[in-house]
């Protein structure tokens, strides 16, 4: 029963790891895309007069030139998120690859190191939650850019004005739905393992055998048996008759006194 237990429980987390490197080729394919779009069309000829893209690695661009008064009037403030949360976001991208590639503390992984990594796994699913939920509320509502989609006819310009979020900001929407499974389970098989390790009869386990191999017995008796043989072997090799040794005890008696 524990088998099958354990069996299902790998295949779950091989699955959701699936789904974890989906979501990463998502999230880092979202910031190369279009997050927004705002244009704007004449309704009598269907001509675009007005448009502005944003993607979060190059901010806000347009078709047409400074030159165009009535594009420039729409030009977008101060709703641009700083590129160097998108840099960061592309490093937790490669860490968070690398370390569900190469890292399992299922698999007999250092448990300090795989810790590490999961806190960057962790990291890398609360700035994709960032993305998605911060940037509409805190860089688009304040704006006046609508959010998710919205059509506004001015009936006194006679022009149609769209607002809505690209592909990016949906592939980045994706890797939070895939991404978020996978970084919960494996915090909670960290967990798991952290307090197996660290269980009161896992330390005095531990203890026992780091004791044992500080002070084995067989080891120092065989230690003591062989200086032992030594010192006669020395005594053979190097012979000294009853005279002799009679005088240096005597020495050796006259010293003390």
């Amino acid at each position: 029963m524990n088998r099958v237990l354990c069996d299902m429980s790998i295949n779950i987390k091989s699955g959701y790891k699936i789904i974890f490197i989906i979501g990463l080729i998502f999230s880092f394919a979202s910031v190369f895309l279009d997050w927004y779009y705002i244009q704007g069309v004449l309704d009598n000829s269907g001509e675009p007069i007005m448009s502005w893209i944003y993607n979060t690695l190059f901010g806000w661009s347009t078709l047409f030139t400074e030159a165009n008064m009535f594009n420039e009037s729409y030009r977008p403030q101060n709703a641009t998120m700083p590129v160097v949360i998108v840099m960061v976001l592309i490093a937790l991208v490669f860490l968070s690859a690398y370390s569900t590639l190469f890292h399992d503390v299922e698999k007999g992984g250092n448990l300090l190191k795989v810790k590490r990594f999961g806190f960057i796994t962790i990291s890398l699913v609360t700035l994709i939650g960032f993305f998605v939920l911060v940037f509409p509320l805190f860089f688009l509502l304040p704006n006046d850019l609508y959010y998710p989609f919205m059509v506004y006819y001015d009936y006194e310009l006679e022009l149609t004005l769209s607002y809505s979020m690209g592909p990016g900001y949906w592939f980045q929407v994706i890797a939070f739905g895939c991404t978020f499974p996978y970084a919960l389970f494996n915090q909670s098989v960290i967990s798991t393992f952290e307090k197996e390790q660290y269980a009161p009869a896992e330390v005095i386990k531990t203890y026992i055998e780091n004791v044992k191999e500080q002070f084995d017995l067989d080891k120092l008796i065989a230690q003591e048996e062989l200086e032992i043989e030594s010192t006669q072997l020395q005594r053979k090799i190097d012979p000294k008759n009853e005279v002799e040794q009679i005088y240096e005890d005597f020495l050796a008696t006259r010293g003390r006194k």
